[in-house]
């Protein structure tokens, strides 16, 4: 009986755990795309380098 009951208890506190672990992962992954995404906008879509220098066909 005891078994049955501490069995229960470490089942739903590892199912607890790794529900946080996938909620942290996926908030890291989701930051990550966001910088990512930013810095590719930065790098390639920046507006100085869409203008055109004059003299230069």
């Amino acid at each position: 009986m005891i078994d049955e009951i501490f069995d229960r208890q470490y089942q739903s506190g590892r199912n607890e755990l790794h529900d946080g672990i996938d909620r942290l992962v996926t908030r890291i992954g989701s930051g990550m795309a966001d910088t990512f995404r930013t810095i590719h906008r930065v790098q390639f879509d920046a507006p100085w380098a869409k203008r055109k220098r004059p003299g230069l066909a």
